[in-house]
């Protein structure tokens, strides 16, 4: 799990420098690429959807947009792709063939399958678990699968797809669109949507309390947080949690911020990812470290000093085009527990190699 809590905060740490991290909390990356997020052992795999047999009427895909329909094991729609691919929709659920993915008469289906294995951390299933059928061959042309979004849930959902040779779910970063969730892929599977089950702030500003002191290039400044906007907010996981410490502060006209991410790990040691000094005045600089990009930081250590609480003082060599310069600092943090929306992609799908 411990690949999982850094790629979390590698996309906050990367998508916040992409998306300007004085203003937002974290953006997404385009990558439709499947992520494991847990390792449960489900035992026997789904059920067999059976052999396909023609529909008279498959249904419409526009169906899966009108309403959250829940259905059981056992419901299940089949039909063959004509000349034209074929199309077909189930309790929310749609897939769409296009022409020249299969042959003509190949047989395809969606099916309501008991989910192989419990959903992740602080996570459950939103609707029914779906096996979309043929789901052992790859498609000549990505095929369309969508899910319908409970609206009654406040928050957003995820995209999930049970991995059977790990046996775990993993995660999709699917296209949200009139309360569908798709994805474009040439290997079908079994797929369903995953909610959290926590309630958490719409924003993370304003969130936990923070006393920060940085020492840049020699010149020492101290904050404290919530200022300006700034907030100090963890995101929970399994093994561990990410955190996020955004120091904020005006001086004249101008906006200046500190931003340092970074992961508590469970018996492990803690890490960081990224620290940037933010600035808006037109003749000064703005620093940053990003671990995967500048190496190793010189020197990091964080310790729960009481329930809640954290103590860290970090060393790291800020980057400025080819510029570099030493930044440390040194804080205290009660963060707030926070997790950012879900963010949807409509990027190539899944298997197209542009």
């Amino acid at each position: 799990m411990r690949d999982l809590y850094l790629g979390r905060v590698l996309q906050w740490a990367l998508g916040g420098l992409a998306c300007s991290a004085l203003l937002v909390v974290a953006c997404g990356d385009d990558e439709a690429t499947v992520k494991a997020v847990n390792d449960v052992d489900a035992g026997a795999e789904v059920l067999d959807s059976g052999s396909a047999e023609p529909l008279a009427d498959a249904g419409d895909a526009s169906d899966a947009a009108d309403a959250f329909v829940p259905c059981g094991p056992g419901d299940e729609v089949k039909t063959t792709v004509g000349d034209g691919g074929a199309t077909l929709s189930l309790c929310g659920a749609t897939l769409e063939v296009p022409e020249g993915a299969l042959e003509a008469g190949s047989p395809v289906g969606i099916a309501v399958v008991a989910a192989p294995a419990a959903p992740w951390f602080d996570h459950e299933l939103s609707g029914p678990v779906f096996r979309f059928t043929p789901d052992d061959i790859a498609l000549e042309l990505p095929a369309k699968i969508g899910l319908t979004r409970d609206t009654t849930k406040a928050r957003g959902p995820v995209l999930a797809r049970w991995l059977p040779v790990e046996k775990e779910w993993g995660e999709h970063e699917g296209c949200l669109k009139d309360d569908v969730l798709s994805l474009e892929t040439i290997g079908l599977g079994t797929f369903g949507l995953m909610q959290d089950v926590n309630t958490y702030p719409p924003a993370a500003s304003g969130l936990g309390t923070a006393t920060v002191s940085l020492d840049l290039g020699g010149v020492a400044t101290s904050w404290t947080v919530p200022g300006n906007g700034g907030y100090a907010v963890y995101e929970p996981g399994v093994d561990g949690r990410s955190f996020m410490l955004v120091a904020r502060r005006t001086e004249g006209d101008d906006l200046e911020a500190l931003d340092i991410r970074g992961v508590i790990q469970n018996n492990q040691p803690s890490g960081i990812v990224q620290v940037s000094w933010l600035t808006t005045a037109p003749d000064a600089k703005s620093w940053s470290w990003v671990e995967p990009i500048h190496g190793p930081a010189t020197s990091f250590t964080m310790t729960e000093t009481s329930p809640g609480t954290y103590t860290g003082e970090l060393h790291v060599v800020g980057h400025y085009g080819d510029e570099t310069t030493e930044m440390g600092a040194t804080f205290t943090m009660t963060p707030g527990k926070f997790r950012p929306p879900p963010s949807y992609s409509c990027g190539h799908p899944e298997g197209d190699p542009r």
